[in-house]
């Protein structure tokens, strides 16, 4: 067990951050890291592992300090608040700490600042960015909740990259036309492949590329 949790990490470090893959040194604000927490939430859930610098040096932490600010942030920063699992990790005497965020069908959650604003965050690629007011549109009703994510979901990633092989980029319009869906439909997909990572935009939603 020991040698496959070392494993996992060193995979998580040679991938390096991404959309479901956070590093933090240490957790210095609990609002600041609220963002992260809610950001995945709001897309497709990920782990923040603390005590690893962004390029993957590992530094170790205090895992009870860090397991405290990440609850308090949680809890107090996050709107609706967010149940976090945790995972400790020992490797070459330094400890690490894993926060897991599942995907929440309670979407849209809201990180909190010091001044009791509420912005909405989501993860892209291996940033978390307020959304644009298409995305953030999908979120307020609800949309992307409840996604099912099956044999069939796979096979329609499968026929947009195949589009994407004959044509540069991918429209709501096209993807609308391609499988003679509605705009809800549409949008929803496509920005569920954004927020795994298997797609880009330039325009905040309408248009995705690889």
């Amino acid at each position: 067990m020991r040698m496959y949790r070392r494993n996992k990490i060193r995979q998580w470090i040679a991938d390096g951050e991404g959309p479901t893959l956070d590093f933090k040194q240490t957790i210095t604000s609990a609002p600041k890291i609220a963002r992260s927490i809610v950001a995945f939430a709001n897309s497709r859930g990920g782990k923040i592992v603390v005590g690893i610098e962004d390029h993957g040096h590992i530094i170790g932490v205090d895992v009870g300090e860090e397991q405290y600010e990440l609850e308090k942030a949680a809890k107090k920063y996050c709107e609706p608040a967010i149940t976090l699992e945790f995972e400790e990790y020992e490797i070459h005497g330094k400890m690490l700490l894993i926060a897991y965020v599942e995907e929440s069908d309670a979407k849209p959650h809201y990180a909190i600042n010091k001044k009791g604003q509420r912005k909405i965050y989501v993860r892209i690629g291996d940033e978390c960015v307020v959304p644009s007011p298409l995305i953030e549109e999908l979120l307020q009703r609800g949309d992307m909740n409840y996604l099912q994510r099956n044999h069939a979901y796979t096979a329609l990633k499968f026929e947009v990259f195949e589009y994407l092989k004959q044509h540069s980029e991918i429209t709501v319009a096209d993807f609308m036309a391609l499988k003679k869906c509605s705009e809800r439909s549409a949008k929803r997909t496509l920005l569920d492949f954004l927020f795994e990572g298997a797609l880009r935009t330039k325009d905040g939603g309408l248009t995705y590329f690889i």
